[in-house]
């Protein structure tokens, strides 16, 4: 009997001390592999209205784990983006809305809201505020800036920007399980049991390593899990229907098409590699798509009621980053990912709220010369995003800056 008492004591021990050993050896070797997501989710907080937030007066330098993007992040007091501190009675001009303007990509003084910074109207200068957290959507975008009007003293711009990930969602990604923020929201927005659950996760997983290396691997697996039933059922329904389009698709190689680099002369716009594009002459058909959802419409209706009662001037901004859209753009034809554009502005227009749209302002992008790694090369459309990431690189955060700046001196 006692013999059995050790050994259930010991399986009982053993358990605990295995848990506690992968912890240590996670924290003291910090594999590359985990690190950029350790960095990542230090630097964020736990929020109780609208869920997360950043850890304020933070500084790291973060590596993306694929080596795509490398920078200094910091944040000040208020857990804004940044070291700058809110300057009392200085007008301000903030940024709002997700990891485009929060700046994933580059370091803390290279993201367009801080170059924003010389922007001056009618003689004035303000000071720009990054109020951006990733993940955000239309909802909270609005509880970020109410909580924010009440810690920042005389806003008078906010320019609001709207993403594509708010309101719309591929359905290839949709049918992995993946749905747009404001979707997300409209799901666990009265459900506490939901958000109880999502706190004690999101506090559990930033104290351990081990158990933040456990929800990866989990969320991974569902997501390779989904694609792959995503893609049988694909090569299925077109092995039915269409059983000789599957066979070349499926058999035959494509031709390697050449690389930019090889071409002898500079072409704009340069092709996207590895992308199959289709633009068509004519814009899409407003009145073929969806309005928006409720929660989206809500959640601006709430903006724009807050910024008439503070005196702010409210600000949507359409910032292309889907660089099928600009690529169309620039063969002066349009794209079907450019929907989500007309369906917010569609929608600003009849509350009167004029929309800032930067896509025009791409016409500048092809042919302009940077330098990367103390070269000179004139920058393709490629240049302005991180491959397979989607955020603005630095030229690209350059650009943006320019081109809002410019934008913004237009409709005053």
């Amino acid at each position: 009997m006692i013999q059995n008492w050790k050994r259930w004591g010991a399986i009982v021990l053993f358990f605990p001390l295995a848990l506690l050993s992968l912890e240590l050896i996670l924290r003291a070797s910090n594999p590359p592999a985990l690190r950029y997501y350790r960095d990542v989710k230090l630097l964020h907080a736990y929020h109780p209205e609208y869920g997360v937030t950043l850890e304020p007066n933070e500084s790291r330098f973060v590596r993306h784990y694929a080596d795509l993007w490398q920078g200094q992040f910091t944040t000040n007091s208020l857990g804004l983006r940044g070291r700058k501190e809110p300057i009392p009675g200085k007008p301000k001009l903030v940024c709002l809305g997700d990891s485009l303007v929060m700046g994933f990509g580059v370091s803390d003084e290279d993201t367009f809201c801080s170059k924003l910074e010389s922007f001056d109207e009618d003689g004035s200068s303000f000071q720009t505020l990054n109020l951006g957290v990733d993940a955000y959507g239309s909802l909270g975008s609005y509880k970020r800036l109410k909580d924010m009007s009440t810690k920042i003293d005389n806003i008078q711009t906010v320019l609001f920007f709207i993403s594509p990930n708010d309101f719309t969602m591929p359905e290839e990604l949709r049918a992995q399980g993946i749905l747009p923020d404001d979707e997300n929201d409209a799901l666990h927005e009265n459900d506490p049991v939901w958000k109880k659950n999502f706190r004690i996760q999101f506090e559990l997983t930033r104290i351990s390593y081990l158990l933040q290396a456990l929800k990866l691997a989990y969320e991974q697996t569902k997501v390779k899990f989904a694609q792959t039933k995503y893609l049988i059922t694909a090569d299925t329904n077109l092995l039915t229907t269409s059983p000789l389009v599957y066979l070349r698709e499926t058999f035959i190689l494509p031709v390697k098409q050449k690389k930019c680099e090889d071409q002898t002369e500079f072409v704009c716009p340069t092709p996207l590699q590895n992308l199959n594009v289709i633009c068509s002459d004519s814009p899409v058909d407003p009145n073929s798509l969806e309005p928006l959802p409720e929660t989206t419409t809500r959640a601006y209706d709430l903006m724009i009621t807050l910024s008439k009662e503070k005196g702010y001037k409210f600000v949507p901004v359409i910032l292309p980053m889907q660089i099928e859209e600009v690529y169309c753009r620039q063969l002066g034809k349009y794209n079907a990912l450019g929907g989500y554009a007309i369906r917010a502005k569609r929608y600003l227009d009849s509350k009167g709220i004029k929309t800032l749209d930067i896509l025009p302002y791409t016409d500048k992008m092809c042919g302009r010369e940077f330098t990367l790694h103390g070269k000179t090369k004139k920058a393709g459309i490629q240049d302005y995003y991180i491959p397979g990431d989607g955020h603005l690189t630095k030229l690209g955060n350059l650009w943006a800056a320019e081109s809002i700046a410019e934008a913004l001196k237009e409709i005053k």
